[in-house]
């Protein structure tokens, strides 16, 4: 018996090593690649502001560049990122800066008293009602950023919390 049970797994495992894909450093499945890298631009996105009004893309300002942020008003590592931000708010005003969740209005309306963003002139605040930005850059972890230059071509991303400084230095690829 146990030799029938070892022969069984042995031949299982040749099928399933034999019919597995081969691993490469890069995939070339289109499925797999995140839409944003297959788009590389700024998104038609719509969010919510927290006075009701529906911002999209050709709502931003021409400025020099635009920085998406998906996060979470209760994720730590959010939070963290834009107490970074803010520490060098002056260094960002020359970029239009959209952060959005979907989280309720009301968590939304507190972050926003919370970290006095109404400071921040350049500000695109709102909901992702849709649910649009998760699945277009397959976000894994929060705060998701994503630089666009001036023209709306995608720069870099970022995943997890990420020195301000590192943001800026981001723009300054194409810039």
């Amino acid at each position: 018996m146990k030799t029938l049970r070892r022969t069984f797994y042995t031949v299982l495992l040749a099928i399933l090593a034999f019919s597995a894909k081969p691993v490469s450093a890069q995939n070339t499945d289109p499925s797999v690649v995140a839409p944003f890298l297959r788009y590389p631009t700024i998104p038609p996105f719509e969010i919510k502001t927290l006075d009701g009004k529906t911002i999209h893309r050709e709502d931003l300002a021409k400025r020099q560049g635009t920085l998406i942020m998906f996060f979470s008003p209760d994720c730590h590592h959010c939070t963290e990122q834009v107490e970074s931000i803010k520490a060098i708010i002056n260094d960002f005003q020359k970029y239009n800066l959209v952060l959005a969740t979907y989280q309720p209005m009301n968590d939304l309306q507190l972050f926003y008293d919370r970290y006095k963003l109404s400071e921040w002139k350049n500000l695109y605040l709102g909901r992702d009602e849709k649910f649009f930005f998760p699945p277009y850059y397959k976000i894994a972890n929060l705060p998701f950023i994503a630089l666009y230059d001036r023209k709306g071509n995608l720069l870099t991303s970022f995943q997890g919390t990420t020195p301000a400084d590192k943001v800026l230095n981001g723009f300054a690829k194409k810039n």
